[in-house]
């Protein structure tokens, strides 16, 4: 970094001194995709307002969006526009992303408006990260008045890692000119990842074991250790988690906004809310509310998708999350009790609600998703959880108590759990003595199904009602138990070490499998911590392999926050031995807190495995291209499973260097629509991949989908994986892996 600096400095002293004592050159670096959002401003009597809004380094016009109300209820908005512009620079077309051996000749634009011609000197700052191939660092370009000059620079990829490329430009002749733009790469393993993960609770010295295999690639392990003194860390490292996942359902987008929902209440409750913080995550709920409104069905209720027929157990889902948002954002009480009102008036007169004839795998129904005691017991709870006076509370919950029994899984006796304690509590019981006995049996016929081993306890489900399966099921039932637990208050040891079990959970990504896991698993933390808060304070040391790397004191200022230490450059002790490491964290003080250890590392790619639950295939129809040509890509997804997979997601890697025609994939939603299986709902595009949003696929069945890409300039590079899953249970995957493109220059 001082190198970097240094180089800096020196580039606009000369730069300085060309121009005679002119004004010293602005190194452009901020790159925003939004300038600027603030959810709200305040103004004075008159209805002026003043902000200060930092200009980022983008040669651009930025497009300004606004939106105002008075307090009388009148509604404006206007748009306008900021340009941003200096009449010399220069522009890199850089890929976001490497992978490690790659080749790419970057394009390089020289914009000259300053009224003269001029000889431009182009230099590359050298770097340790990559190498020229067959080029130079230093060239000069001829560029006209009003006119835009070319060169490129041809590297290769060597080390991995976030790095910085710094490209200096000076115009020399009769209107000198300088610019110097940083731009941000990342360069990654030519490998699949895999991650060792320890989670636990500290209260005096615990010791972990990391040992990675001999034949990881070189410089591409990490160890990270993150500390989680108090909730609000678990559910602010959730909400940058979720962040990173797919949103483009209901349920998703749902599960995106919930995160915010729940630091909001927590840190109005506990007195901790800044207005920075404030601004922020109300920010966010407002976006994801806006959002949520445009799932909702004519005529009543939500689905996946936006499309008619409504989903009961989704739409009860969203109304227990706008009831939990309206206790921190303005939401409009006309939608919680349309919403009600539309669940109740689905009620049939035995007091029980029908199964959905219309899944999002159209009618491949299986005894969960037609189970009425379920059903009823999930939709009864949403309403009397939010409040709702009818009488459609009482009569669900007459059926509920006639066909409780033991021969209920494990996720409708949480769900039914939950509904008996949250009605034994309420205000709308009549017999107040035939309450707690119903809320009692309901309570022991949970804890008759958990299962328990030392210190954990949890409760396994062969599918939830949005579709889970394996491991995140378990989690999700889990976390409702808890919540249950919790609330019934008589059974304190069971709750701990269903916690117990919930916190050994969490994976690498600082999330519990998917967005429904995550959000039942992070509401069990705060109602826990809401039952009981240890305030923690102490001094913590870390030690890697015996020696002390870090140290950090806990005070009121800072127990409720994030702390990660990243280790880097672990070295290899050999290409014949593992790579052994030792964490140890120590803690003096006050309390425990939560942690988390996790090994990283990446192993070559081997060979595909032969018999897959699901199965991608991505084939290129040339691999050897001109500059400017299209090559066809063809993705082949096959459902190996012998029932339908639900909600299945495809991430389809985009090549460096390349641009997706995402016209091609419109054709297919288009093509897809009256499907019942294999439709493609919607999809979204990053620098890096498409990801494809598909209702189902039934067992068997076997998609292809073609989409073509244009080469934007020379490079030699692997494409990015593609990978295919079921969103409620990731571990059904697969993954293509990356393949070998070259383009050369027309």
């Amino acid at each position: 970094m001082g190198n970097f600096k240094r180089f800096l400095k020196e580039e606009a002293g000369k730069v300085k001194a060309s121009e005679e004592a002119g004004p010293e050159v602005h190194v452009r670096s901020w790159f925003p995709e939004a300038l600027y959002i603030n959810p709200e401003i305040i103004t004075n009597k008159d209805g002026v307002a003043s902000i200060t809004i930092p200009i980022a380094d983008s040669i651009t016009t930025w497009r300004m969006a606004m939106l105002a109300s008075t307090t009388h209820g009148a509604l404006g908005s206007a748009t306008s526009s900021l340009k941003v512009f200096q009449d010399f620079f220069v522009d890199l077309d850089l890929p976001v992303t490497l992978t490690q051996g790659d080749r790419v000749s970057i394009p390089v634009a020289v914009y000259n408006y300053s009224g003269a011609r001029g000889d431009v000197r182009l230099q590359l700052q050298p770097d340790d990260w990559f190498s020229l191939v067959d080029d130079i660092a230093d060239k000069s370009v001829e560029v006209d008045s009003s006119r835009v000059g070319g060169s490129q620079f041809a590297l290769e990829a060597k080390r991995i890692g976030k790095f910085k490329l710094t490209l200096s430009a000076r115009m020399n002749g009769e209107a000198s000119r300088a610019d110097i733009v940083v731009r941000e790469i990342e360069v990654i393993p030519n490998g699949r990842e895999q991650n060792l993960v320890f989670n636990g609770r500290l209260e005096n010295t615990v010791r972990h074991e990391l040992n990675f295999p001999a034949a990881s690639i070189p410089d591409a392990s990490k160890i990270f250790v993150r500390l989680y003194p108090g909730p609000l860390s678990q559910v602010i490292e959730g909400m940058d988690s979720i962040l990173r996942m797919p949103g483009g359902c209901f349920e998703q987008t749902s599960s995106s906004t919930y995160p915010n929902v729940l630091a909001l209440d927590y840190m109005k409750r506990t007195k901790k809310l800044t207005p920075e913080v404030h601004a922020k995550a109300e920010g966010y709920v407002a976006n994801g509310y806006q959002r949520l409104l445009t799932f909702e069905v004519p005529g009543g209720g939500f689905s996946w998708f936006g499309q008619a027929p409504a989903n009961k157990i989704l739409t009860a889902y969203g109304l227990m999350e706008f009831s939990d948002m309206s206790k921190v954002y303005d939401v409009d009480p006309k939608l919680i009790l349309r919403t009600q009102q539309w669940l109740a008036a689905q009620q049939q007169t035995d007091g029980s609600w029908k199964p959905d004839t219309s899944f999002i795998n159209e009618g491949a129904t299986n005894r969960y998703n037609s189970d009425v005691l379920r059903i009823t017991a999930y939709l009864a709870w949403s309403l009397e959880n939010t409040g709702y006076q009818g009488p459609a509370v009482e009569k669900a919950k007459q059926y509920i108590e006639k066909n409780m029994n033991g021969k209920m899984d494990a996720y409708t006796l949480a769900v039914v759990a939950n509904f008996a304690t949250d009605y034994g509590t309420s205000a709308q019981g009549i017999d107040r003595g035939k309450d707690r006995a119903f809320t009692g049996r309901a309570m022991q016929l949970l804890l008759d199904a958990r299962t328990e081993k030392d210190e954990q306890a949890w409760w396994n489900s062969e599918e939830t009602g949005v579709y889970a399966t394996g491991a995140s099921a378990s989690v999700e039932t889990t976390g409702l138990a808890v919540q249950a637990l919790l609330k019934w208050g008589e059974a304190s040891g069971t709750a701990r070490k269903a916690m117990s079990y919930i916190a050994s959970k969490k994976d690498a990504a600082g999330t519990w499998g998917t967005t429904q896991a995550t959000i039942v698993a992070l509401r069990a933390l705060l109602l826990a911590t809401e039952k009981g808060a240890a305030d923690v304070q102490g001094t913590l040391e870390v030690l890697l392999n015996g020696k002390p790397v870090e140290k950090l004191t806990l005070t009121p200022e800072n127990n409720d926050l994030l702390h990660q230490f990243v280790f880097k450059g672990i070295e290899s002790k050999g290409k014949e031995s593992e790579q052994n490491n030792t964490v140890e964290i120590r803690f003096e003080g006050k309390g425990g807190l939560a942690y988390q250890v996790v090994g990283s590392y990446f192993l070559p790619w081997d060979e595909k495995p032969a018999h897959e639950a699901l199965s991608i295939n991505v084939a290129y129809d040339r691999t050897h291209l001109a500059q400017d040509d299209i090559a066809t890509a063809t993705a082949t997804v096959t459902n190996n499973l012998p029932k339908t997979a639900n909600m299945v997601m495809v991430d389809l890697g985009i090549p460096p260097g390349f641009d997706l025609l995402s016209e091609d994939l419109q054709t297919y939603v288009e093509k897809t629509s009256g499907q019942k299986s294999a439709r493609l709902e919607k999809f979204s595009l990053t620098a890096t991949q498409a990801i494809l949003y598909f209702n189902s696929i039934a067992p068997a069945e076997t998609l292809t989908l073609h989409f073509r890409l244009r080469a934007k300039y020379p490079i030699r590079a692997r494409t990015f994986r593609s990978r295919v899953y079921e969103y409620y249970d990731p571990e059904v995957s697969s993954v293509a892996r990356p393949i070998p493109l070259e383009v050369r220059q027309r």
